[in-house]
Parts: structure tokens; sequence; C-alpha cells
């Protein structure tokens, strides 16, 4: 166990640190991973260190409206306008975090083709490869142009441990290795089922494949995987008693994948909160919170009203925030859900021109959660910008709008705040990057400089 303990040390230190650092040199013992056991530790050293920027993504998109204490916080007022310092903060701890959960399941992955070949292993493996474009996914969408430039530089593939100077590679290509990898894990875990929901699933790594795949333009094969999900699942996971149970914490079969970390879930979204009598520096943005029927059962989970002692009633963010003002334990952040499912196959089918299939499916789901249901008249781009805010009321304060706001900028959905073009959609790569590495871009309008 000290051998594993001086590995994620390693491992930790490392997210500061370029990728050309040579790892193999951080690591005491390389005999430490040496059985399924230590494989599983290290692994879950892994997901313990996955990033929840949930809540700064969701302050840059159009989920929040700022009440008079956010003006009493500057760094929050700054992010909230997008000032670029605020994203060249935000962009550092992005990039590195993403990467030391890389470094820790390329050692993993690295060290555990030396160990006993069985089907525990086999899934452990395959967790890894998940997790690993989980991550890759997750850089992708905030480095890289989107479906608009699918040929521009996006990320750096990092796929062994050793030092090499490591050009970014094209959006397409990270697509192309995300599937790629997706595709090796899903039998290693589909071998040996797990009803965990702290582990990547079938189900997780089929979602994960759907929306990667969805943007890629590859709509047929995204509504495939998604609505393989779908049907294992059924509808009914979407009613209230499930939903409910969902954002109180307990045990929901809405639930694909959490994060099982207390002692991270305690301080998620705690900067939210003003204090507890003043209310919080955001408030859930009045045209989303208008926009929800009176009997939808998002509303109760997404609207927390809430009498402040100087602003009068606040429509403060329910879920997380909620149970924390509830004084209800937080346990899990939630990262993939049914409803991921849902949403990649509604988006896949629209953008298909399959209308018919889109609205059926986004109708059964609104009908699940007391939800007026969309016209069959729409089509189209119209049916497209419906089915995304019916998409902003589901995640509402989760950081899926920025990602949405950011692939659709072009078409169906604009951000108030930030034209279609502003440089601050790509956002910058960290200085640290260059040190050991000429042959690292830059994206648009950034510098090598940005760093100080």
């Amino acid at each position: 166990m000290k051998k594993l303990l001086s590995i994620i040390s390693a491992l930790t230190l490392l997210s500061a640190c370029s990728l050309d650092i040579p790892y193999e040199n951080q690591f005491s013992d390389p005999t430490a991973i040496s059985s399924p056991q230590t494989a599983r530790e290290l692994l879950s050293s892994a997901y313990a260190a996955l990033p929840n920027p949930e809540f700064d993504l969701s302050i840059l998109a159009d989920d929040f409206a700022p009440t008079y204490w956010a003006a009493v916080n500057s760094s929050m007022q700054n992010q909230y306008n997008w000032q670029p310092q605020s994203i060249e903060d935000l962009s550092i701890s992005y990039w590195n975090d993403h990467y030391a959960v890389i470094a820790t399941l390329n050692a993993l992955i690295e060290r555990a083709q030396k160990i006993e070949d069985s089907p525990t292993m086999r899934r452990i493996l395959g967790e890894a490869m998940a997790l690993k474009a989980y991550c890759y996914f997750q850089l992708l969408r905030v480095y890289g142009a989107g479906p608009q430039d699918l040929e521009a530089d996006a990320i750096v593939l990092k796929d062994e441990l050793a030092m090499a100077n490591l050009p970014r590679s094209s959006a397409r290509s990270v697509l192309a290795e995300i599937d790629r990898l997706l595709s090796r894990a899903l039998p290693l875990i589909e071998e040996e089922p797990s009803a965990s929901t702290d582990w990547m699933s079938a189900d997780a790594a089929l979602i994960l494949r759907s929306q990667a795949r969805l943007y890629a333009g590859e709509y047929g094969s995204a509504a495939t995987d998604a609505l393989a999900v779908i049907d294992r699942h059924g509808y009914e996971p979407f009613a209230a008693d499930a939903y409910r149970s969902f954002w109180q914490g307990d045990q929901s079969a809405e639930r694909i994948f959490a994060l099982n970390a207390p002692s991270v879930a305690q301080s998620f979204y705690l900067s939210l909160v003003y204090d507890n009598a003043g209310g919080d520096y955001f408030t859930v943005s009045p045209s989303v919170a208008a926009s929800f029927a009176a009997d939808d059962i998002r509303l109760a989970a997404s609207v927390f009203p809430m009498q402040t002692t100087s602003l009068g009633t606040q429509n403060c963010l329910g879920k997380y925030n909620a149970m924390r003002k509830n004084q209800r334990e937080i346990l899990l952040i939630n990262k993939t859900r049914l409803a991921d499912a849902l949403f990649a196959y509604c988006e896949a089918s629209a953008l298909a021109g399959n209308d018919l299939q889109a609205l059926t499916a986004i109708n059964k789901y609104l009908e699940k959660r007391g939800a007026e249901p969309i016209d069959d008249s729409l089509t189209g781009d119209n049916l497209l910008s419906r089915i995304l805010a019916e998409k902003q009321k589901e995640f509402l304060g989760e950081g899926v709008r920025f990602f949405d706001l950011k692939f659709y900028r072009d078409s169906v959905l604009k951000n108030k705040r930030m034209e279609p073009d502003d440089y601050r959609w790509l956002w910058p790569i960290p200085r640290e990057e260059y040190l050991y590495n000429d042959l690292m871009t830059q994206n648009p309008s950034w510098t090598k400089t940005s760093f100080n």
C-alpha cells in the first residue's frame, strides 16, 4: 500500500506539470501495481481525482443571473463576464486536472498488462479506458473548435508513460481515439457487469460514445447507442419517484454514473452561497425559471425559492444547493444519468432529420416529468431549439448548457453575452505546455505568453 500511495502522490503532483515531463521517473516502484486489488485502488484514485467544473461552466452559460452579492465578489463577477484572465485561470486547472487523471489511467493501463488475466482485471482495464475517453471528451469540448472545424488542433493524445514532444491532435483524431477506447472498453466491462453507479458501466460508456458520435456528426450511430440505453431502462425512471430520489441523494433508477466522494461533494457548489441568510451570488435565470410548467417535477428540484434577509425572495438554484440549504448530506456528484441518453437520442434524431423519432421520445420523457409536450407540428431547427430548451431545464446549473451553447452557437442557440465567433469559446492552452514542447500550438487570439 505504501508503494501504491507513493505512485498516487507522484501522479497528483503531475497535475501542475507539462505532459512532457517523463512520468516514468516519477514512480517509486513499478511492482506496486501487481494484482486486481492494487489495480482497483489506483483506478479508484483516478475516479476520486475527476474534476468537477460544473458550477464554473454554468456561470459562463445562461443558467444564472447575478444578484446584488455578485458585485462584491469580483472574481466570480469577472468569470460571469468572461474576462480573459478568468478564462485563463479556469483553463489551467481544467487542463491540468484532466491530464492528471489521464496520467494515472495510463499508469494503470500500462502496468495492468502484466497482471494475470481474469474477468475482474479485464473489467478494470475497460473502466480505465472508458474513463480516459471521458477525460478526452471533456477536454475536446473546451479546447476544440466544435463541429465548425473538426480538422483544427484540439488536444494532446497522451498514451504512454514516456517523455515525448507531442503536437495537438485534430478534433477528428481525438474523436476517433475516443471511439476506439470506448469500443474496446465496452466488451470488457460487459463481461463482468456491476450494479454500482460508482464505476463506469456499459451504459455510461454507451452514452459517452453516443455524445462523442453526435459531436462528430455521426447521427445515426449516436442515436443507436443512446437508444440501446433507453430501451434497457425504459421511461419509468423519468417518473416522479425516481427523479425525487435522484435529487435527494438516494438510490435512483435514473442514476448511471456518479462520483462517490463525500469529502469532495460536501464542498460542491458551496462557492455559490453568499451566506445562509443573505442568499446566493447567482440565482436561476428568470426566463428559465418562468419556463417550467407548474406541474413539471423538474421545477421543485431545480428552483429553490428562498426568503433572504436583504433581497427578498430569490429563486436560488436547487439540486445540490437545495440539499445543503435543507441540511441534507451531499454524498454523490452525478456525472451521467438516463436523461443524457434521452437527449443524445433526441438531438441526433433531429439533426438527422428524423423529426418524428425525436418528437416521440422527447414527449414520452416530458409526460413522465409532468411537463407540457412539444407541439408535433414543430420540425427542423424549431424542433431542435425546443429540445435544447428542455435540456437546459433538465440540466440547469450542471454545466451542460455551456457545451450546448458552444456546439450550436452558429445555428440554433445564442449566448446573449458572447458572440458566436468570439475567441474565448476556445480556451487557451496553459503556458506550462510550451516549456518542454515546441510542437504545441495555441488557440486563436491567445498568446503563448498569456500566463505569468
